[in-house]
């Protein structure tokens, strides 16, 4: 079992990104009809830091929530890590921010880009929770008789990943990336 002092504030799961984008960023949700396609983005931070724009019909899909939450918590790391990039980009067209975009040399793109779903996943997905949601996955499994973590390959850590995506609000990749970055899986004893 992986044990975590609890010495900090309870952690709400899921975090409620739209409370901490109107409440505590005061940032706007903008929606326009096919981003996605016409930028093939599912959101975007504009330059005056103040509004995040998503695709309006991932907005009003529930199939897209856990995709859009994870989108505005990526564009609020952008806010946090790289405002001092986003502040600098004026466009008046999502033309002009993709022809932006598309001028920043790949490594570099790559780099910020990772950055912010770095953070959009520990953002969504706290490491104490996280590791609190595996324990009793692992102790429900245990009790079923499973006991086979390293030799189980990736179908356990899937399966795990996709129980405890639904307590997130997440996909089942991004529990999956958390569980290998943060070194949790295989699960210890």
């Amino acid at each position: 079992m992986i044990s975590v002092c609890d010495t900090g504030p309870k952690i709400l799961s899921p975090i409620d990104i739209f409370d901490i984008l109107e409440f505590g960023l005061d940032i706007e949700i903008r929606t326009i009809f096919n981003l996605r396609e016409a930028g093939d983005v599912d959101a975007l931070l504009l330059g005056n830091l103040k509004t995040i724009v998503v695709d309006q019909n991932d907005f009003l899909s529930d199939r897209a929530q856990n995709r859009l939450r994870f989108s505005i918590a990526h564009e609020i790391g952008h806010y946090v890590l790289h405002s001092d990039v986003f502040s600098k980009i004026q466009y008046a067209s999502l033309e002009e921010w993709i022809d932006f975009f598309d001028r920043i040399p790949d490594d570099q793109y790559t780099w910020i880009e990772q950055h912010a779903y770095e953070f959009a996943g520990r953002l969504l997905v706290p490491r104490e929770k996280l590791v609190e949601k595996l324990n009793e996955a692992v102790l429900l499994l245990e009790s079923s008789g499973f006991n086979t973590w390293d030799s189980s390959g990736e179908s356990a850590r899937e399966y795990i990943a996709h129980a405890i995506a639904r307590y997130f609000e997440v996909s089942e990749q991004v529990i999956d990336k958390r569980l290998l970055r943060e070194n949790l899986w295989p699960p210890s004893k």
